[in-house]
């Protein structure tokens, strides 16, 4: 069912519990990284390798005449659901493949493309705004979108039967595009992904929420309350855009949480809000590519 949060029902997702109780609950947690072991984030293209419970391996795949590197984990029990895990601004690097493997020792292959396979990752300052926003605004969403389409026709060549995408900033931004462009995806998670452009350009030509009536397939959002590059005023308009889609969509904003509050390698993680959207997406997850 839509959740427009408002109201009542919006004051009380705000004060709901913050940590998931029983199995789901510790799964979320180790989700946040404050459970789970952190395995080593190294690899040798195309060689599969066993890090305990785990089967990974770096792969490439096709998208048009490309050849994109990627990161794939599964358990030692080959699942039929997987998850596309959409890298921040700074590339694949190993707070990602961390993540891919939190998720995949949760029952899911995980894939995370990299999506600047042809130009190599950018050497970004972090504390230069304006120089990430330039970047940004250089990225094709056509392109990225199309790269990550094609990652979904890669698992599914694996024999995964349901294909979900989740990602994390400029990565939460393209999950959501693509579940309103793939036919193929089964269900989007996005953790504070942008929402409103200033203005539409060859590289960005549909300001994210305006496309929020063509979603073609379950969506759920995470956004912090105290997200200085995604004001809650934004948000605002993504719900009001989004009651014009026929499929169920959620949007959380968490209290006191800032942007990137998911990264535990970052002084802005937020354990509390980490741990509950943590239980969130798994259980979106399972009605959606285990369940379903």
């Amino acid at each position: 069912m839509n959740d427009k949060l408002t109201g009542e029902k919006a004051m009380d997702e705000k004060r709901r519990a913050i940590i998931g109780a029983g199995a789901i609950g510790a799964a979320a947690l180790a989700l946040t990284g404050r459970l789970a072991s952190a395995q080593p984030a190294t690899g040798t293209a195309k060689t599969e390798t066993a890090k305990n419970d785990l089967i990974e391996r770096d792969i490439t795949y096709k998208s048009g005449d490309a050849n994109i590197k990627a990161f794939y984990a599964e358990p030692n029990i080959k699942p039929k659901a997987a998850i596309v895990i959409i890298h921040e601004i700074f590339g694949l690097n190993a707070h990602i493949r961390d993540v891919a493997r939190r998720f995949a020792r949760q029952g899911y292959a995980t894939l995370a493309p990299d999506l600047y396979s042809r130009e190599g990752a950018p050497n970004l300052d972090v504390s230069d705004r304006g120089a990430m926003m330039k970047f940004l605004a250089d990225l094709s969403d056509v392109r990225m979108v199309s790269d990550l389409d094609a990652a979904i026709s890669y698992l599914k060549g694996q024999g995964m039967e349901r294909v979900g995408s989740m990602g994390f900033c400029m990565g939460g931004l393209y999950s959501y595009l693509l579940a309103t462009k793939s036919e193929k995806l089964n269900a989007a998670v996005t953790f504070y992904g942008r929402v409103v452009y200033a203005e539409t350009t060859a590289n960005k030509p549909d300001s994210p929420v305006d496309l929020a009536p063509d979603l073609k397939c379950p969506l759920l959002c995470h956004f912090g309350e105290t997200d200085a590059s995604i004001p809650v005023s934004d948000v605002q308009k993504l719900r009001k855009s989004l009651s014009g889609s026929t499929q169920a969509w959620k949007v959380n904003v968490y209290p006191g949480a800032g942007h990137a509050f998911f990264n535990d390698t970052r002084p802005s993680f937020n354990a509390a809000a980490a741990a509950d959207a943590g239980t969130e997406t798994l259980r979106f997850f399972k009605k959606h590519l285990q369940d379903a």
